[in-house]
């Protein structure tokens, strides 16, 4: 049976039983900051396990994407994956233990056909149970085990707190492992690592709840939760304990085989076997990572990608592969990827800009970083321990992560100081942190409406002023002066959320007026922050309020925020469908809009767009706004963001052409703009009035920045720069139409002039030069010159030494120059002067030294500077000193 073959076999097994198809949710799990990846297949439905929202259903099947970094290291054996797919049946409060088990054994002996007689099952220490429904499927006793929570048999929480539960495991028994001595006589188990048992499906009877000082309470009802990991199935259904011989591994194993040019195999080769199996994980691995979101830097997700692509590259290294390799495997993992997770098509192109880019940064320094280990390890041999700072600087400068000289190290049979490097880590954060102090005023704030039962209705999407009741009030009672929190049961004030600011306003009560500066949403409570400006605002749980929206700043945020739908459009247009926001702020003022492109994009680019979302606008085409099924939406072409978790009803925001409506209103034409969307918007693109782009800036790797205005805003911004222009054509004495040829003009008279100033210079240089060659004294069979100058900048010094060098055959030279006030030195041996002792760089610092100062270079030259220009001749004539020394002259 083939991957896509096993794929569906699940899923359709379990909608037979009842069971609601779910689509595998982001690899960054959402709004659930206990968990860095999606390490489960639970880890979407938490908050239906917990109670805290309903299921759509109450079975749910899925396959989801998984990514644990666990065994990172072990990455390149047979069967160690980062990422990976997990099969998937869920009963929130319905079903239990006797239909778990029951329908795990069915798929396994009835659909997959899997021997019985192969078949282990481990259950929790106490659970008789469980037990006994493995024994009536046909299991014996003896192949049943109990097990301790220590020994796996009871799973979670996936963060720190969360859903967890004891748990029965179902193994798959190989056959006897040569060399196992427990194998040999029969007492051989599945919690022994000897290899002959595998784990296939894992069933949590997931009853509790992890608090976060360490106890457990009962959750709402008894769940079950099942994972059974899909490369591992199909491993077993052909046969193979390798899961990268299974058919899809396989084939992208293939791929990267013809571009490192070597032979996968494992009997022959195991070292070359080991580093296809990386670069083929790691390169799939980087497909779904970016996909979802997650683009390399030197913190959180973004590290663990980062790792990954320089481990790649690493292995294919070890083994001879000198060209770019990961984009093509990435690629290639993506075509045999395309048939459960079509997404990954629009993401190609950026995937392998991000993979050429990281992979070219990488081998620039990787040689280096290679070189300097094994010097380090060389000076090192004695106590085969490499020290925390050089940990350091191979991490800080040569982009080496921590892990993967650990895992080099252990391969050379050294260890690593963990805690020095940490120490050394800690020091630089220590200095990036600088003096800035935070707050947990927010974090407070959530978890305290987190306990309250509050629910808002917002009513403000038709309206911005309505009448409601008061449900809430922190303190309970609020005096003029005073600030405070207000909760409605319905509120026109739209809580910040998805980029958009938090509407103000006023609401108003019979005993006072309430200013809203602030609007956010904690769990269920929309919350109005701010002060009261009059009177008292105090509730008896009936109290009345007249809620007021500012109408004119909701409308400049709206004009914003539809704006960043059509520059979304237009950037997908211009620079491809790889494009994505990445995040965003939309306020009255301006919008930000962060997305996903691996490059600069040209200025005919950037008037592209720009250009686009104003005929857009000039267009003044309709919105349309519709309440409907997820799946709907994503059949109809909706844009959603991976790292957000959707309800099954989602509100799609269209701007499309009028002709493109039918009977009921709904768009059936290509819309320009079609994404989910929670916030405000206008009636209609032309309300936009104008559009600026204002900036576009790289924000880290694979992630861009532009900075907006629309309306009012954006006319100002054109009437400043005009009279910028205006100033300049008066000044240039030329039209406004000519101000660009004019400055180019001048900056080319400007060039010429600098490069007429720069060969006078080197003339002086090359004369001054000749005339300080007859003060060369020798010196121990050499030449030496030290001597002070006449330079205009630092940058005049370096011609100097070179020319002087090239007449003095085997020399030592030291010279100085006052320059704007400041010392500045240079030092220059010939490498037959250095391979005596004599070392510029030595030279130097002594000289910078007495005159206040430091620098350095290499041995055959350097430079440094100082702050006491009255110490040159001193400083001079130490350096004489030390280089006499050095060269054994007098």
């Amino acid at each position: 049976m083939k991957v896509d073959e096993l794929r569906q076999a699940f899923l359709s097994f379990f909608e037979e039983r009842g069971h609601r198809r779910i689509p595998s949710s982001s690899l960054v799990p959402h709004g659930d900051p206990t968990l860095l990846f999606t390490t489960a297949g639970m880890v979407q439905f938490k908050p239906y396990f917990m109670g805290l929202e309903d299921p759509p259903a109450t079975r749910l099947t899925s396959i989801q994407r998984c990514f644990r970094t666990t065994d990172i290291e072990e990455v390149g054996d047979e069967n160690h994956l980062t990422m990976f797919e997990m099969l998937g049946n869920f009963s929130i409060g319905d079903y239990f233990k006797d239909e778990a088990v029951d329908w795990a054994w069915e798929f396994l002996t009835g659909v997959l056909k899997i021997d019985p007689n192969r078949l282990r099952a481990t259950v929790y220490v106490d659970d008789d149970y469980a037990f006994s429904l493995w024994e009536k499927k046909g299991i014996t006793p003896d192949r049943i085990h109990r097990y301790t929570a220590e020994q796996g048999n009871w799973w979670g929480p996936p963060g720190d707190t969360g859903p967890m539960g004891p748990c029965s495991e179902v193994f798959f028994d190989w056959g006897q492992t040569p060399g196992c001595p427990t194998c040999a006589d029969g007492t051989c188990h599945p919690d022994e690592d000897c290899g002959r048992f595998l784990e296939i499906w894992n069933l949590v009877f997931m009853t509790y709840y992890r608090e976060e000082d360490g106890s457990q309470t009962d959750l709402p009802a008894a769940n079950i939760d099942t994972g059974a990991g899909l490369e591992r199935l199909t491993s077993v259904l052909t046969g193979n304990k390798n899961v990268y011989e299974t058919d899809e591994l396989r084939q992208i194993v293939a791929v990267a085989e013809t571009l490192s040019g070597r032979t996968y195999d494992p009997d022959e080769n195991p070292e070359v076997a080991f580093a296809l199996r990386a670069m083929t994980e790691h390169a799939r691995a980087l497909a779904f990572l970016v996909t979802d979101g997650v683009l390399p830097s030197n913190e959180g997700r973004g590290y663990v990608l980062r790792r990954l692509l320089r481990r790649a590259v690493y292995f294919a290294h070890k083994i001879g592969v000198r060209d770019p390799f990961l984009a093509e495997l990435a690629s290639a993992a993506i075509d045999r990827s395309l048939g459960a997770n079509p997404e990954l098509a629009e993401q190609r192109e950026f995937i392998k800009r991000i993979a050429t880019v990281e992979e070219t940064r990488f081998r620039q320094t990787l040689e280096r970083g290679l070189d300097l280990l094994e010097e380090i390890m060389q000076r090192e041999q004695e106590s085969r321990r490499i020290p925390g700072r050089d940990a350091f600087v191979l991490y800080d400068t040569h982009g080496l992560p921590l892990e993967l000289t650990l895992e080099m190290a252990l391969e050379a049979g050294y260890e690593v100081d963990r805690a020095g490097f940490e120490a050394e880590m800690e020091a630089q954060r220590e200095r990036s942190r600088g003096e800035e102090q935070f707050t947990n005023r927010e974090d407070d704030r959530a978890q305290r409406y987190a306990s309250m039962d509050l629910d808002s209705v917002f009513m403000g999407y038709g309206a911005v002023t309505h009448e409601s009741t008061i449900t809430h009030l922190n303190p309970p009672t609020i005096e003029e002066g005073q600030a405070g929190e207000v909760v409605l049961a319905e509120t026109p004030f739209y809580p910040e959320g998805g980029g958009q600011v938090g509407d103000r306003g006023v609401i108003r009560t019979d005993s006072g007026v309430f200013e809203v500066q602030d609007t956010q949403r904690y769990g269920g409570a929309i919350v109005h922050l701010g002060v009261v400006t009059s009177g008292t605002i105090e509730s008896s749980g009936t109290t009345t309020a007249q809620a007021s929206v500012d109408a004119a700043r909701r409308l400049d945020t709206a004009r914003n925020h539809t704006a960043t739908h059509l520059l979304h459009a237009a950037l997908r247009s211009v620079l491809g469908t790889h494009v994505r926001q990445a995040g965003s702020y939309v306020g009255p003022d301006r919008l930000r809009f962060d997305y996903t492109h691996p490059e600069s994009p040209t200025d005919a680019e950037r008037r592209e767009f720009q250009s686009i979302v104003n005929q857009k606008v000039r267009a003044d085409i309709r919105s349309a706004t519709f309440e409907l099924e997820y799946q709907e939406a994503m059949d109809r072409g909706a844009i959603a963001f991976f790292e957000d978790r959707y309800t099954e009803r989602v509100r799609m925001v269209e701007y499309c052409d009028s002709r493109g409506l039918d009977p009921d209103h709904r768009h059936t034409a290509d819309c320009y703009s079609r994404e989910l969307c929670g916030g405000t918007h206008l009636d209609s693109t032309g309300q936009i009035g104008s559009f600026v782009v204002v900036s576009d800036t790289s924000i880290g790797a694979g992630l861009r920045r532009i900075e907006a205005l629309t309306g009012a805003s954006a006319e100002q911004y054109i009437e400043d720069r005009l009279a910028v222009l205006d100033d300049l054509s008066r000044h240039l004495r030329v039209p406004a139409d000519e101000v660009a040829a004019r400055v180019t003009s001048l900056e080319q008279s400007l060039e010429e002039a600098r490069k007429r100033a720069q060969d006078a210079a080197r003339r002086a240089s090359a004369s001054a030069a000749d005339d300080l060659v007859s003060q060369a004294v020798d010196a121990g069979g050499a030449k030496l010159l030290v001597a002070r100058v006449t330079a205009e900048d630092a940058g005049a010094l370096r011609p100097m030494v070179d020319r002087l060098r090239q007449q003095l055959g085997s020399s030592f030279i030291v010279l100085a120059a006052d320059i704007g006030g400041k010392p500045n030195f240079i030092a220059a041996a010939t490498d037959d002067l250095v391979e005596r002792g004599a070392r510029a760089d030595e030279v130097v610092k002594i000289a910078a030294g007495i005159a206040g100062g430091g620098g350095g270079g290499r041995p055959q030259l350097a430079q440094a500077g100082g702050r006491d220009a009255s110490k040159i001749d001193e400083a001079l004539a130490a350096a004489r000193e030390a280089a006499l020394g050095r060269l054994g002259g007098t």
